[in-house]
């Protein structure tokens, strides 16, 4: 999702062997960062290798909070999080997940979160995957149950926010 905000990611003919060709973007970058010992895709230096290769400055690092994540979504850097919550902890999202990433994209004029969220309401559709959720909800899925993890991926055009560095850096 990321790769394709910005612009890059696996060409028309890098998918032709993707049948049915539903989301072929999704099998190519699964195919291409499985982890053999681990037996999943969920490694996350594989994951910004992947980036990596598409020209992409990537790294895996822990914010404190939606307060540190504002300062690279207010530079235009989308970030992913990694989420756990039962359903019904988090308001509008139908679902509940042991692990799941989730796209930061913007917040509102009241604070909350607005995400990409390919599983939002169990919906099959690319197109409604944007949503809303409560801030304090979806800090409380973030923050204790994964330490803040996210990625964080951009072009080196994009530089990151000085303000992100406190006196005890993430990075």
């Amino acid at each position: 999702m990321v790769l394709k905000y910005w612009g890059v990611g696996p060409t028309a003919a890098d998918l032709t062997w993707v049948q049915p060709p539903v989301d072929g973007e999704v099998d190519f970058s699964a195919r291409n960062v499985f982890d053999y010992t681990y037996n999943g895709c969920g490694n996350w230096p594989f994951n910004t290798a992947y980036a990596g290769r598409y020209g992409l400055e990537a790294f895996v690092t822990r914010l404190r909070s939606f307060t540190e994540l504002e300062e690279l979504v207010r530079v235009g850097i989308p970030v992913i999080i990694s989420v756990s919550f039962k359903k019904g902890e988090l308001d509008g999202a139908g679902y509940g997940t042991n692990g799941h990433l989730i796209v930061v994209v913007g917040f509102t004029t009241e604070g909350n979160v607005v995400v990409n969220d390919p599983a939002s309401h169990l919906i099959p559709d690319d197109g409604q995957v944007r949503t809303v959720y409560r801030r304090d909800q979806l800090e409380n899925a973030w923050v204790p149950h994964s330490g803040g993890t996210v990625y964080v991926v951009h072009p080196r055009s994009i530089r990151l926010p000085k303000t992100l560095v406190p006196s005890e850096p993430n990075w």
